[in-house]
């Protein structure tokens, strides 16, 4: 925190600006040595931010024409003295201005620890910090808008309220062990049976966001799976509206787990393409096939992908046997041919309606866009209108206060003293102060902030 730290804060590559970012003590005088403004020196900031145009000089000799923008403590992103440089977006050029600056006694910042000392500067909690990532990397517009909601305090703002309301409940059960001499009960059972069950009941139902929330942030996982050549490469070529995997007559032709990323209406999808599942002798078909069963328990949704153009037969039943207790919805591919399997066949065997479609035609596949826009708002949250827990840390945490409220019911059902209440009531009071980061292990923040870009 006593170093100033410098890192370059977009990315490294030809474009018409660059940004480099100082925070720290250093960075008013590291820029005095290496900016050359008149305006700079003839008018000393009084204002800020303070934008000037200016040059980078080193040795006398001019590096580039710059602008730079000045921020004063604690009035900037960070907390502290705040400088960025908008170079040419030459990486040459940015490198070259990036070594001058750590010359000057300046190091380069580790990934997230400008963000990093915002929080620890006390300019955002935990929570806020999170969304400031997840915003960098939110190419959905559901992801956005979670993200957004997140930086805007929602979160934290919830959070808080339970963490109030548990707060006053742990203030009235000390009150009541500090007045345990007096005959008359300080606080009914009932009363405090009440409160601790309306509070469990607005964690959960927070908790509830969380299935929602992680697939907004991190994609919905998706696995086309079926017995070999019923055209679920074409259908990941369909959906991706490009030639993303080699399609061929020959059975088997997927040997491995192929995944892309795409956009759904709003929805981030991580879509699979599975190798078809059969009896194989052949090693790598093996393989694959492993690796299919993989995807199956991890997908969050299964297209069970049958072709119409054929009888249902045994490999279609396994597959069944492995996905009847999963979210999955049944396709009924290559309409476009002679039918063998009708929809009626479908819903007899499998006691659902399939999704008829040519892959290969392009008919239909909006009805697969469909399913997976239904099973995302499914739920019942949304990002346009709820508050979203999104991460795995988030959910474990929320846990953690569920599970020690419960204890505190249990022991107050069983007859137990307050102290025993008060003790389960702390330990959930510190899981809520993890969340916010109130209070945080330096493990835990090092594991935070690595996941950031180098530069925020």
């Amino acid at each position: 925190m006593d170093d100033t730290i410098v890192a370059i804060a977009t990315p490294v590559s030809e474009s018409s600006i660059g940004v480099i970012r100082l925070s720290g003590s250093k960075t008013f005088e590291i820029i005095g040595e290496i900016f050359d403004s008149k305006r700079l020196k003839e008018r000393k900031p009084k204002s800020f931010p303070f934008v000037c145009v200016g040059k980078i000089v080193n040795n006398n000799t001019v590096v580039d024409e710059v602008v730079l923008t000045l921020f004063k403590a604690p009035h900037s992103y960070t907390g502290e003295d705040v400088a960025e440089i908008s170079c040419h977006g030459n990486p040459y050029l940015l490198k070259n201005v990036l070594d001058i600056i750590t010359s000057k006694g300046a190091r380069l910042a580790k990934p997230g620890e400008f963000t990093q000392r915002a929080y620890l500067n006390g300019k955002i909690d935990l929570l806020k910090a999170e969304a400031i990532n997840d915003l960098i990397r939110a190419h959905t517009r559901y992801a956005h808008l979670a993200a957004i909601s997140q930086m805007e305090g929602k979160l934290s703002e919830k959070i808080n309220e339970l963490y109030s309301k548990l707060l006053d409940i742990l203030a009235s059960v000390e009150a009541s062990i500090d007045h345990s001499d007096i005959e008359e009960t300080f606080l009914p059972s009932k009363t405090l049976f009440d409160w601790l069950v309306d509070l469990r009941s607005k964690v959960e139902k927070l908790l509830s966001t969380a299935k929602i929330g992680k697939i907004t942030v991190s994609g919905l996982k998706v696995a086309l799976v079926g017995a070999p050549n019923t055209g679920k490469s074409s259908i990941m070529n369909a959906l991706l509206r490009e030639d993303r995997v080699i399609v061929s007559d020959i059975p088997g032709t997927t040997r491995d787990v192929i995944c892309d990323e795409l956009s759904i209406r709003g929805i981030s999808v991580r879509i699979f393409d599975t190798a078809g599942v059969r009896e194989s002798s052949d090693i790598l078909e093996k393989k694959g096939i492993e690796m299919t069963e993989r995807v199956i328990k991890e997908a969050n949704f299964i297209a069970f992908v049958l072709d119409g153009s054929r009888k249902v037969n045994k490999s279609d039943m396994e597959i069944f046997e492995k996905i009847k207790e999963r979210d999955f919805f049944i396709v009924l591919n290559k309409i476009d041919l002679p039918v063998q399997t009708t929809p009626e066949d479908v819903l007899k065997i499998f006691g659902k309606n399939p999704l008829c479609i040519s892959a290969i035609k392009y008919e239909n596949i909006s009805g697969i866009e469909d399913e997976i826009e239904k099973y995302y708002f499914s739920t019942g949250y949304s990002p346009e209108t709820d508050i979203l827990i999104t991460n795995a840390r988030q959910e474990n945490l929320l846990r953690e206060v569920i599970e020690n409220i419960s204890k505190a019911i249990d022991s107050l059902k069983r007859g137990l003293s307050e102290e025993f209440i008060a003790s389960d009531l702390r330990k959930a009071k510190v899981a809520f102060e993890e969340m916010t980061g109130k209070v945080a292990d330096d493990a835990i923040l090092d594991r935070i902030f690595s996941r950031f870009c180098i530069g925020k």
